[in-house]
């Protein structure tokens, strides 16, 4: 993200720069800071700018009469408005705030916003795309967005479930006979297949009306997806096939991988996917954080934490977790952690492992 500071006191805008390059986990880059609104106006003429952080009073101008400006000369731009006045809250939604932070500005509530702009980008991001351009987020939550920027509405369960199918076997066509035993399994092979020609035809319609010409290829009973997808499915797949990380891919990698993959279906085809997905994460980050110990240690603790995310139970990473909040001696830290694995460990019946026990009592022990 490129982002600029907007703030009449230069104590402030110090303050914020400094939180904003200890957070690795985005992709941040302050392209300028101003003490007047005046000079950040013409900036912001010249240079691509996704965000901006605007104090709310300032002496030259009032914030909110610049985001009113900006709402329609650069309504692209994100702002997130920093003030020290809770009551202005309303006024930043008003104007279509991204998000406001309250002074002293908290390293908590930063991520939370920042997540919330980069989500926003992630959404922006497909109008670039050539005209007709699909895009397809399958992380988390499952949307595909058409080229006006538009999510698509499906007429039914299953004519989604048979773009998604269609469209991550794209490699090669699919036998009739195979579509029908992954997504039509109950039901007896004429039934079926009706429902197959019919779910065909529904998805046709739906993506010749986005015009796309011949989107599906009928061939010897085969069935084919013939048009280009960009997706954050595919960015995932590329990081995961790159032979070396650095502090760069592994930030993308955390950034993409939001969620499972289409955690919310319920699509039995698809957990052979989601699982192979979900192992390959973990041992890209594990792989990291063996091979970089003198790393970004900030990138190294959300690792941790994704770690542990993406499997909650395992007393390895709460292991590896807690040793590192003792390293960086951050004793609430590591007794938030340590409580988490007691409450977590809990719900399976299970003790805490004596040697997550005996290092956090050694550390609790020494540090008192």
């Amino acid at each position: 993200m490129n982002i600029i500071i907007v703030d009449d006191e230069k104590m402030a805008i110090d303050v914020l720069s400094m939180m904003l390059k200890r957070l690795t986990q985005f992709q941040i880059a302050i392209k300028g800071a101003f003490t007047n609104a005046a000079d950040a106006l013409i900036f912001l003429k010249e240079e691509d700018v996704d965000l901006i952080f605007l104090d709310f009073e300032m002496i030259d101008m009032h914030g909110l009469q610049v985001a009113k400006e900006l709402s329609k000369s650069r309504p692209s731009l994100q702002i997130i408005f920093v003030t020290a006045h809770a009551q202005f809250a309303v006024d930043a939604f008003e104007v279509e705030a991204t998000d406001y932070l309250l002074k002293p500005v908290h390293e908590k509530r930063l991520v939370k916003a920042l997540a919330k702009a980069q989500q926003k980008l992630l959404l922006e991001a497909p109008k670039q795309k050539k005209e007709n351009h699909l895009y397809a987020h399958t992380l988390g939550s499952f949307y595909l967005l058409d080229a006006h920027q538009e999510v698509v509405k499906w007429r039914t369960r299953k004519v989604r479930e048979l773009f998604l199918y269609l469209w991550l076997h794209q490699k090669k066509p699919m036998l009739n006979a195979v579509i029908i035993e992954e997504l039509w399994p109950d039901l007896d092979v004429e039934k079926a297949t009706s429902n197959l020609h019919t779910t065909v035809y529904q998805l046709r319609k739906l993506l010749k009306e986005n015009s796309i010409k011949d989107p599906i290829q009928l061939m010897n009973n085969h069935y084919q997806l013939n048009i280009e997808i960009s997706s954050d499915f595919n960015e995932l797949n590329q990081l995961l096939h790159q032979e070396q990380h650095d502090e760069t891919s592994i930030q993308r990698l955390l950034n993409c991988y939001v969620g499972d993959f289409l955690a919310e279906e319920e699509y039995l085809w698809a957990i052979q996917i989601r699982l192979r997905l979900k192992q390959s994460v973990l041992h890209v980050l594990e792989k990291y954080i063996a091979n970089n110990p003198l790393s970004n240690s900030l990138l190294k603790y959300n690792c941790l934490q994704k770690l542990l995310e993406l499997d909650e139970f395992n007393e390895q990473y709460m292991l590896l977790l807690l040793e590192f909040l003792i390293k960086k001696n951050n004793k609430q830290k590591s007794i938030e952690h340590f409580e988490y694995i007691e409450a977590k460990l809990r719900e399976i019946d299970m003790p805490v492992p004596d040697k997550i026990q005996n290092m956090y009592n050694d550390y609790i022990i020494g540090s008192t």
